[in-house]
């Protein structure tokens, strides 16, 4: 190999998660491109990663059956295989006693790296005396204790034949060095004992071998005409063996094929989306079973115990009853499905194994692995019988003597106080309490105000149960005695529908928001008084609802703000400030709403309201005050206060979020109201900045089921859900992004198991369309490098972003830290994104742009915990470095850009950001459309709007590309389009008219930062919209359209454009242009391509960058990164050549993104490439 092409090595690498096997409960096996992982499930420590070499990429991990243990150390044999490579393997595991956790390394025995025929599956064999057993038919092959090495190894092609070839040693004898990697082909070193052929011949798309010894050994083959074969491998009469059975039911091709650890059973998948279970135990009367539930085509399906464990395209994970257990015949087809994960984001979870002791690990074609239990579908099974009981009321006559014969007794309503006692109230006015440990019943209260009608509700302590009656009058009554019962008179005698019973600021202190049927509301304060046995209840004001509003299904009171908010049957939240209330007045005051938020959960109802106040966390040290609510629309959301006593303000530049994984999924119409506090009226509100507005601005809102979430609480510290989907009842946590269906604590937070349900971060769950690093990050505090943050966006309509921490790529999964996770609207793929900096530290802005027509601008803000030190930590070759500070990000939608098209297909195509010193907070976005139109856009940060500036058309096709280059004080931009011509602009004088007009204007709209919703209906402002004349320069560089341009200014040598194209090739164009500081215009004397590679790649150039002046980098659908040296000798007609210098294998499917960012030291280029998948390389400087 060339010695320069060691300048480019890869470091990272996110891309499907395509083979799993757990070598024993603890450690994980992974295959991920061409690393192969071991990982320990209790900690998500990565034990060992090693990269097999080259193009590889595993398709499956094939374990002996069989350990070498040696002190404390085990051994096993590994077969992994991907594509026509094969490499047998041994892990290594050592457990020491001076060690928690154990250490793991590969070593590599064999490389067969070209075989004859793509693998589907490989089978370690043996010499039938070395396995125990009394019958081949009654053989496992995964559960034999084998006590011997293997002799030799089974592999089934594509083509339905096989082959079985003999090991040259035995394994466990040969001696290598640890990790050490193999290139020679060790193929010539095997002997091949024996081949045969299927006597169907026919193309296949999944097999799987059955048994351990040539005698016994069986192959199950999926081929495309949508059936599955079995045949016996060892066979007498020839080179072809004949089919025993042939398995025909399927609709569509089959993805995999498994056999039952007896082999009496084989479990097949396809493209029809079933499941269909064989029992083959009768010979030719073979009989199956059908499961449908998932929505995509199903890629895997594996028998485990009394469950099968299948994966699909849709993301998701099922748990179905196994058909074949003793009694199954009894449950019907809508119960087949126990469990139904979905934890992957966007298309396909690629992979599946499970434990012995019940954990099913799934890995997606999003880069994550995620954990599962297969216990919390028993402790969480809602629909077992033992799970539920009937509840009898007493007979009547025991505790209602007058009781008439043949009275209709029936409950009315109830609510549970404790785990071992409920309350119920009777057609007959009766309050009765049953003790649900022994089933005793005794009697709480009875009037006659509760006879035929009763509203029932419990404080959260248990303590105290309130009674609303038709007459509107409450009985306040005391469950353990503490007082005597309260019956409190609310105003007009209007039946009371709903109450909520909400704790106030002492254990004794609460506040009783009721509904009455005329849609008033009214707020009552209950106080106990221990010492005298007394309560007090005083009816302290009525809180006025907008006219459109329906009845209150969710209230929540703060003590600390002594703020009331409501949650409504349409969906809307309002907030009362209970400061309001003017003591000592005869009748009680009926307050206005200081906030409403319409349409929070669209037209369903707010199910349940949550606020927390996290001490000091917010910008500047302020209180960061944090507002949840749940719908029956099955999604939860997440506000922020602004103005409130302590906490973050108004118009704050650096607010922080720590939330790694948040979705904002938005829908039309929605909208905030902020409504200012009546001047009038004493609050103790006033310390607020910026007004006296109070703003409640959404952070996000992540949709989580199909049915309805009911409430939203913390326990142990992590954020859990209940909801309720198919008549089932399930608790979510937010926190691990799991669901539990479990309502025992010991499963809410933890496992001895494992500690997160993420073994591995995940990555998009669709194509990458576009990144870029965040470059001129400052360090956020003394001795700590500046961090490296990416920001992503891509087909999954996703916007992320990501920490880079480059001494964590030893592991090669683990170097990219999420940080947060954005859904700006359903349907609107993200295709550009550009960073712009602003005058705040650590506060930038964040410009992202996509299908119909959807622009946004986001602020992103970083910050460290306040006693955070630097630390000194290893990087992957030993070195010590500064640790890259752990930080929170935090991300808000600032703005939308108007919508100007007419035509809902229009794309924004990409963007180029920059600002003029004399404005320096002022945003330019240049912006080219699918239209062909050339827009210009100010983002104004003070107005908090889009302000368009340039708006012009040209080259009459779909503009793929813009950029800018700035030449003395003006503005340069380049557009390229799907006619491969490149025009060259003059923006500077344009920008003067625009400016001078907007700068004249001062009546300009300053709106508060508030999200946007759906497309954006405000009507675009033109008034002060520029055209721009003809370009001052064209060239034509490709024969198609030109998919990436980067421009550099070389100074007095000229600007230099590389573009590359749908037509392969690669070009220059050196542009010679001058600045006229008198006219302030850019002079074009010349713009001409000095190199062309027509033949670049051997596919379509997604992405071109300079490194520096003279080296280029591309890359390509081809899967390559080249790199490139811009010889200006010439040669072939132009005036330079461009020299290939070397080229890397990129283990990402279609590349369509890249980006460069250079190192603090200047050693070395960062190159990160993107599509399904992400992948870094490191590019050392030149010398």
């Amino acid at each position: 190999m060339d010695e320069r092409k060691v300048r480019t090595r890869p470091v990272h690498l996110t891309t499907p998660v395509t083979a799993l096997a757990y070598h024993d409960d603890e450690i994980l096996l992974s295959g991920q491109g061409p690393y192969l992982k071991a990982s320990l499930i209790s900690t998500s420590e990565t034990l060992k990663c090693i990269h097999l070499g080259g193009d590889w990429k595993v398709h499956r991990i094939v374990q002996a059956n069989i350990q070498h243990i040696s002190d404390s150390t085990v051994t096993r044999l590994l077969l992994v295989f991907g594509a026509k490579s094969l490499r047998i393997m041994r892990l290594v595991v050592t457990r020491s006693d001076g060690k928690s956790h154990p250490s793991a390394y590969f070593q590599h025995l064999w490389n067969v790296p070209h075989m004859k025929d793509w693998i589907l599956d490989a089978q370690w064999l043996w010499p039938k005396s070395d396995i125990p057993g009394e019958s081949p038919a009654l053989r496992s092959s995964k559960g034999v204790h084998i006590t011997v090495p293997p002799t030799s190894i089974a592999i089934g092609y594509a083509h339905n034949f096989v082959e079985v070839f003999d090991l040259p040693q035995d394994p466990f004898t040969i001696s290598h060095q640890e990790n050490e990697l193999l290139q020679e082909d060790s193929l010539p070193n095997f002997q091949l004992t024996y081949s045969v052929q299927s006597e169907e011949h026919c193309t296949l798309f999944c097999g799987r071998f059955h048994n351990n010894t040539l005698e016994d050994l069986w192959f199950a083959s999926g081929t495309v005409f949508c059936h599955a074969l079995l045949w016996k491998v060892h066979h007498k009469g020839g080179i072809e063996a004949p089919v025993v059975n042939s398995l025909i039911g399927h609709e569509g091709i089959l993805f995999g094929i498994r056999w039952s650890d007896d082999g009496k059973a084989v479990c097949t998948v396809s493209d029809d989306r079933t499941i269909r279970v064989w029992d083959i135990t009768h010979g030719t009367n073979i009989t199956h079973t059908t499961h449908f539930g998932h929505t995509a085509r199903v890629w895997d399906c594996q028998f485990a115990g009394q469950y099968l464990i299948s994966i699909s395209e849709d993301a998701s994970c099922r748990v179905w009853r196994n058909p074949l257990l003793p009694g199954s015949d009894d449950t019907d087809d809508m119960s087949d499905c126990l469990a139904c994960w979905e934890g992957h984001e966007g298309k396909s979870a690629w992979s599946v194994a499970v434990s012995s002791h019940g954990v099913v690990a799934t890995g997606g074609g999003d880069g994550g692995i995620h954990l599962w239990r297969l216990d919390s579908i028993v402790a969480g099974s809602s629909d077992a019988e033992q799970n539920t009981r009937d509840i009898n009321l007493p007979d009547i006559t025991t505790y209602y003597p007058e009781a008439v014969a043949n009275e209709k007794e029936f409950v009315r309503d109830f609510v549970i106080t404790s785990h071992s006692q409920s309350i119920y109230a009777t057609n007959t006015g009766y309050i009765l309490v049953r003790d649900d440990n022994n089933g005793a019943w005794s009697t709480l209260y009875n009037s006659p105000l509760l006879k035929n009608y009763v509203s029932l509700e419990s404080s959260a302590c248990g303590r105290v149960v309130v009674a609303g009656c038709l007459s509107g009058k409450l009985a306040i009554v005391s469950v353990q005695n503490e007082f005597e019962t309260i019956v409190a008179d609310t105003i007009g005698g209007i039946k009371i529908q709903f109450i909520f019973l909400l704790e106030g600021e002492s254990l004794d202190d609460f506040r009783i928001v009721i509904f009455r049927a005329n849609c008033t509301v009214g707020v009552f304060h209950l106080n106990i008084s221990t010492a005298t046995s007394k309560a007090t209840c005083d009816h302290i004001c009525d809180l006025k609802l907008p006219k459109n509003n329906k009845a209150i299904h969710a209230a929540y009171y703060s003590p600390l703000y002594n703020l009331v908010l409501l949650g409504s049957r349409d969906g809307a939240v309002m907030v009362y400030n209970l400061d309001q209330v003017v003591k000592g007045l005869s009748e009680p005051v009926t307050l206005e709403s200081i906030v409403i938020l319409e349409r929070c959960h669209g037209n369903d109802s707010v199910s349940s309201i949550l606020m927390i106040t996290e001490r000091g966390e917010g910008y500047e040290g302020r209180d960061r005050i944090n507002v949840y609510t749940t719908g029956r629309d099955g999604s939860w959301a997440k506000y922020r206060f602004l103005g409130l006593p302590g906490g973050e303000v108004i118009g704050a530049r650096s607010l922080s979020d720590d939330d790694d994984n948040s979705d904002i999924e938005s829908d039309d119409d929605e909208g905030i109201t902020n409504m200012p506090n009546e001047p009038d009226n004493h609050s103790n509100l006033d310390d607020r900045e910026g007004g006296s507005t109070i703003v409640l601005q959404k952070v996000f809102r992540s949709k989580i089921t199909k049915g309805w979430l009911e409430k939203i609480f913390i326990m142990d510290g992590e954020l859990l859900l209940l909801g309720f989907f198919n008549k089932k009842l399930f608790v979510y946590n937010e926190s691990k992004h799991f669901e539990i269906r479990s309502f025992s604590r010991e499963l809410t937070a933890g496992s001895e198991l494992f500690e997160s349900a993420k073994l591995q971060n995940n990555f998009h769950g669709r194509e990458v369309r576009h990144l870029r690093f965040l470059s001129g990050a400052r360090p956020l505090t003394e001795g700590a490098p500046a961090p490296i943050i990416i920001a992503t966006g891509g087909e999954d309509c996703r916007l992320r972003m990501f920490q880079y921490i480059p001494y964590k790529t030893k592991n090669s999964c683990t170097a990219l830290k999420p940080l947060c996770n954005l859904k700006p609207h359903l349907g609107a793929a993200i295709r550009c994104l550009e960073w712009s900096h602003t005058e705040v530290p650590h506060s930038y802005v964040l410009f992202t742009g996509g299908a119909i027509e959807s622009m946004r601008a986001w602020q992103v803000t970083m910050s460290i915990p306040n006693s955070y030190q630097v630390q000194a930590v290893e990087d992957h070759s030993g070195k010590v470095v500064q640790e890259h500070t752990p930080l929170f990000l935090g991300c808000f939608e600032l703005a939308q850009c108007p919508h100007v098209s007419e035509n809902l297909e229009t794309r924004i195509m990409d963007l180029s950001v920059f600002r003029l010193e004399s404005h320096p907070r002022m945003h330019f976005i240049a912006s080219v459309y699918s239209d062909a139109a050339i827009r210009v856009w100010l983002f104004d940060e003070v107005t908090n709007t889009f302000v368009l500036a340039i708006d012009t058309s040209y080259h009459q096709k779909c503009i793929l590309q813009v950029s800018h280059v700035r030449v003395g004080e003006g503005i340069m931009m380049l557009t390229a389009a799907t006619d491969g011509k490149i025009a060259i602009w003059d923006l500077t004088s344009t920008l003067d008219k625009f400016l001078e007009k907007y700068d004249a204007d001062e009546n300009k709209v300053v709106k508060p930062h508030s999200p946007s919703y759906g497309k954006n209906k405000q009507k675009v402002q033109k008034r002060y919209a520029q055209r721009l004349d003809r370009p001052i320069a064209e060239v034509t560089a490709h024969m198609s359209g030109v998919n990436s341009l980067y421009v550099q200014n070389l100074g007095q040598d000229g600007i230099l454009a590389v573009s590359g194209g749908d037509d392969n090739a690669l070009a220059a164009v050196l542009i010679k242009a001058t600045w006229n500081p008198s006219l302030r215009a850019i002079e074009a004397q010349s713009a001409n391509v000095i190199a062309r590679d027509d033949y670049a790649h051997g596919s379509a150039i997604q992405a071109v960058f300079m490194i520096n002046a003279s080296e280029i980098v591309t890359t390509s659908q081809d899967q390559m990164l080249s790199l490139w040296h811009l010889d200006r000798v010439g040669g072939n007609g132009y005036d330079a050549a461009l020299v290939k210098l070397e080229s890397q294998f990129v283990h990402v499917p279609d590349p369509s993104t890249m980006d460069i960012l250079a190192s603090e030291d200047k050693t070395k280029d960062s190159v990160i490439i993107a599509g399904i998948g992400v992948q870094i390389f490191d590019v050392d400087a030149k010398k």
